[in-house]
């Protein structure tokens, strides 16, 4: 009798401790790596509410609250847009992922996708020190389409900046010539060997079924960058977050009609962001270009990568008028690169 009664007890503080284990709460507080630009997300919790910060103020006011191994989160954007997202942690809490939308004060949807997390700082280059790395070893369209090039800092199409500039486009326009402009005629490839980061949907063609995406890309030789493809309608499904992809691999097509709105575009772009000591930062493509492929615009009539390219003095003695991401006036410097 005596020795059931001690197993009894036994067995009872084994329960016990069990339940204590499974009351404990997770501590999801620390620095993560996301796959959205390779910025860092740093996230505060307090029971089941949390705060998170992304770099460079993207997100603002970020609050969330835990159930289980999910955080739902909530955020305004710089542009006071709608952050909703809804993560889930890996078991042993180094990971999360899921989806994410961003939707303006009308519900209408201006960015989904899915939102990953690796806990830890993202890799870094300092492009002060050392300079842009020439790694982009594959154009990213087929350049005898192409008629003209905005330049790095131009006032063409919309302000786009890394936070420590603004007013400007720190970024690539290309326009095809115009019997190239029909959806499937210009082809957008991977620049890069390297891992597709984030496939989000970008809000055009949504009432079509043919919604138009953004493709980031993060390199296997330099994972301090990231490419930006902008405007892509995807080859096949199977283009996702996640997917090894290969340079000059082909993504899909620039959209250049948007059906929902009845418009044509004149040009598609591209970005190339770096992680750097001082945070994320925007630096040309055609710097990151190898030599080789920078060859093939020098036979097009870019005498240098420096003439596609406005310098930082040149466009602060020369400003741009903006009212928030709208230009109100493209400046007095030339725009774009008009190629042979």
């Amino acid at each position: 009798m005596k020795q059931i009664t001690v197993i009894s007890v036994f067995f009872v503080l084994l329960l016990q401790i069990a339940c204590e284990n499974e009351n404990v709460q997770a501590d999801y507080s620390g620095v993560y790596c996301l796959n959205f630009q390779n910025m860092e997300m740093i996230i505060l919790q307090k029971g089941d509410n949390v705060t998170f910060t992304l770099q460079n103020d993207l997100l603002v006011n970020g609050t969330g609250t835990i159930a289980g191994d999910t955080l739902i989160l909530n955020a305004r954007t710089q542009h006071s847009e709608r952050f909703a997202c809804k993560v889930t942690f890996t078991e042993d809490l180094q990971r999360f992922s899921g989806p994410y939308s961003i939707t303006d004060d009308e519900q209408q949807l201006a960015s989904s996708g899915i939102l990953m997390g690796i806990r830890g700082e993202c890799s870094e280059y300092d492009i002060d020190l050392n300079g842009v790395p020439k790694f982009i070893q594959s154009d990213f369209t087929q350049l005898h389409k192409i008629d003209g090039i905005s330049k790095f800092r131009s006032g063409f199409g919309h302000s786009f900046t890394d936070g420590t500039e603004s007013c400007r486009s720190m970024k690539h326009y290309f326009t095809p010539y115009s019997s190239f402009r029909e959806n499937q005629e210009m082809e957008i490839y991977a620049p890069v060997t390297g891992t597709i980061t984030l496939v989000s949907n970008d809000g055009h063609g949504a009432s079509t079924g043919m919604t138009n995406k953004t493709i980031q890309i993060r390199p296997d030789d330099q994972p301090a960058f990231i490419c930006e493809l902008f405007h892509c309608d995807l080859v096949s499904s199977a283009i996702e977050t996640g997917r090894k992809v290969q340079a000059g691999e082909l993504l899909g097509h620039a959209r250049l009609y948007y059906e929902d709105l009845d418009e044509h575009a004149t040009s598609f772009d591209v970005a190339i962001w770096a992680q750097t000591p001082s945070g994320m930062r925007l630096v040309s493509y055609f710097d990151a270009l190898t030599d080789a492929v920078f060859e093939q615009y020098m036979a097009r009539g870019a005498a240098s990568r420096d003439a596609i390219i406005i310098s930082k003095e040149a466009r602060d003695a020369d400003p741009i008028q903006c009212d928030g991401e709208r230009f109100l006036t493209g400046g007095n410097l030339d725009n774009w690169l008009i190629l042979n």
